[in-house]
């Protein structure tokens, strides 16, 4: 494992598991994971992981690449307890609650309608890795450690298969690359050396050619250097002259520190993309750019916080209208490396864009080229199905029918406020009618003392808010169909009124006919308001009524109590117990204004000091939970008005 032979570790550690001790097997079985992980076998790497987690006495971080595993084999509520698990043992690493909430999005975007449609290119597969196809004269070249001849027998120890290559082939019907394509061949061989050779990318006029060479170097930093090595990724470029490739030459970057790779040309040929581990990035590998200025090219710059993470970004591609297509198994995404495009607005990159499935898959999917029409290309994933571990596939975009336009939703909102402060009044419960189904809404204001909720124009509502303590205030509104705003607001404000002891209200129209005692019909309204108070407030009151100065004192006190009385009992008829309400006759003894015996008003100065009014006296407790409760509804409940009680809607005015 310390030569990268992880291939021939793997053998040698299963014979371990099956013949060790315990302690031998504990430990084999955790290498295997770590083996499968650096291999990117996923499916096996689960297994592994899963039973190195049963066994137990693991390190935190195991917790982490378990739980990557089975985000890529599409576990993902598996994978969310594995990440959860992870974060409990490692509060300073944030990845585990990071990709907790990835695994609960993933959910939510199977409902997004796929873009592309793709099919496996499988002419151009193989048994082993094919990947990292770009655009070259009139067909395409791409990566492949396949083998070339039977006689060959270099093998690399990471994977067990050959060493990279570059491979040719053409579309059969020019340009068509969602089509069938020729048998590959190995491409030109000044593009192939005895090590890795690929990816490469090239300019529109293809005069200029990157490509990406793998280099062993000894780790002179570890013990036992002189077997370590370490495998590093440089950049080589190429220039054509009268139809001619030049010899290619090491790109000023290129550091035995550190690699560089993955080469993405602009069509223009003068940015040039690539990957690199160097220091002062954002995570494992982020993309950088360097433009071509002044005959040669400019220092690195990171393409920043919006393009790179704490993860690995991967496999750039400058496309012809100016989007910019990468792989990062670090931006929110199905699992494993997930395909991204973006684009500079103004200076600055915009957020990444993940291409959904099927381009996406819970496996690797990176390495994408599309075409200068922007309709469809290449790219490379290792999800099931394939051919072998990496395999390149065709897409092409799905010509979607326009959008339903829908009409814009319209919205009410409205706020509710203390009568005599103004102040709002937060937490307050409202209930919204809908008058034509007989549906109410409950909506609860939110800490301003405000609301806002979707209604439909046309239709004519009844709003009621209510708090404990407090007289209720509604009305009735709408608005017409022909409106064009769609955030509209209530007419006004909803008032309540606070209820203290001993505070006074005045009933509005309670009137009598002259020298008569009994409840006239247009009085009654304004007594139901004071039935719904009481039902909807657990107050005892003293109602008293009051006269003018003209007649003797004698005869308006007992009128005035006649008329307390009539009132009393109208109300106890209406269901509120007797012992709810005192009744009090004041007659004349405590005018408003100046009108009292011997002093000249008019007939309306006489009229404020005929009057009905109510008190509170005490709070009464509710034994029999008769009294209205609005804080037993919930926000955003639908309820039938019938289970609300009679008159709950009493007295509520239109408005326009």
């Amino acid at each position: 494992m310390q030569l990268f032979n992880y291939e021939k570790a793997i053998l040698i550690l299963q014979k371990s598991v099956k013949k060790g001790n315990a302690e031998t097997k504990r430990e084999a079985t955790l290498l295997l994971a770590e083996s499968y992980r650096k291999q990117n076998d996923v499916r096996n790497a689960k297994v592994w992981y899963a039973r190195a987690v049963e066994q137990g006495k693991i390190e935190a971080i195991n917790y982490y690449y378990y739980a990557q595993s089975l985000r890529s084999c599409g576990e993902y509520a598996e994978a969310k307890k594995m990440f959860q698990r992870f974060d409990s043992t490692s509060k300073a690493d944030q990845r585990g609650k990071i990709f907790e909430t990835y695994c609960d999005s993933v959910a939510s975007w199977s409902a997004i309608p796929p873009g592309f449609e793709i099919t496996n290119a499988q002419t151009l597969n193989s048994k082993e890795s094919d990947f990292g196809a770009v655009f070259y004269e009139t067909g395409i070249i791409f990566t492949s450690d396949r083998v070339i001849t039977k006689s060959e027998n270099k093998t690399y120890g990471w994977t067990g298969n050959n060493y990279l290559h570059l491979f040719g082939s053409n579309p059969q019907e020019p340009e068509n690359y969602y089509g069938e394509y020729s048998k590959p061949k190995l491409a030109p061989g000044f593009f192939n050396e005895d090590y890795h050779d690929g990816p490469a990318s090239f300019n529109k006029d293809q005069t200029l050619a990157f490509i990406n060479r793998t280099f062993v170097r000894k780790d002179k930093g570890k013990k036992d250097s002189g077997k370590i090595r370490t495998h590093l990724l440089k950049l080589f470029y190429a220039m054509k002259k009268d139809n001619k490739w030049s010899s290619f030459e090491p790109f000023f970057l290129n550091n035995d520190n550190y690699s560089i790779g993955h080469p993405a040309l602009s069509p223009d040929g003068k940015t040039l993309f690539f990957v690199s581990d160097m220091k002062g990035g954002q995570g494992g590998t982020d993309i950088y750019q360097c433009s071509f200025e002044n005959e040669k090219w400019s220092n690195p710059v990171n393409l920043g916080i919006e393009i790179n993470t704490f993860g690995n970004e991967m496999f750039p591609f400058a496309a012809s209208n100016g989007d910019l297509y990468l792989a990062s198994d670090g931006l929110p995404g199905y699992g494993g490396l997930d395909i991204f495009v973006t684009r500079k607005v103004d200076g600055k990159w915009l957020k990444p864009k993940n291409l959904g499935q099927p381009v996406n898959s819970s496996f690797d999917d990176f390495s994408l080229a599309i075409d200068k029409a922007d309709k469809s290309g290449l790219f490379s994933s290792n999800r099931p199905g394939g051919l072998g571990s990496d395999d390149i596939y065709s897409f092409r975009r799905i010509q979607l029918p326009p959008p339903l336009v829908l009409p814009l939703p319209t919205y009410v909102s409205g706020c509710v406020k203390d009568k005599s402060s103004m102040t709002p009044m937060p937490g307050a419960t409202i209930f919204l009618v809908n008058e034509t189904t007989g549906q109410s809404l409950v909506i609860k204001t939110n800490p301003n003392g405000c609301f806002k909720t979707p209604v439909k124009k046309g239709i004519h509502y009844t709003i009621k808010a209510m708090q404990t303590t407090y007289i209720a205030d509604c009305y009735s509104f709408g608005f017409d169909s022909l409106n064009p705003q769609n955030d509209l607001s209530i007419p006004h404000d909803l008032l309540l009124d606070k209820l203290q002891v001993n505070r006074i209200f005045k009933l509005e129209n309670i009137y009598y006919d002259f020298d008569k005692s009994f409840i006239r019909p247009d009085a009654r309204p304004s007594l139901d308001n004071l039935v719904r108070i009481l039902k909807e407030n657990s107050i005892k009151i003293e109602l008293g009524s009051h006269t003018d100065s003209r007649g003797s004192d004698e005869y308006n006190l007992r009128l005035s109590q006649q008329r307390a009385d009539a009132a009393v009992q109208y109300i106890v008829t209406q269901g509120i117990s007797q012992n709810r309400i005192v009744a009090k006759g004041y007659g004349e003894t405590m005018l408003v204004n100046k009108c009292k015996n011997g002093v000249k008003c008019t007939d309306e100065e006489h009229q404020a000091n005929r009057r009905t009014e109510f008190k509170i006296l005490s709070w009464v407790e509710d034994t029999t939970n008769s009294t209205f409760d609005p804080d037993r509804f919930k926000d955003g409940e639908t309820i039938d008005i019938r289970v609300l009680h009679e008159g709950f809607f009493t007295n509520c005015p239109k408005t326009k």
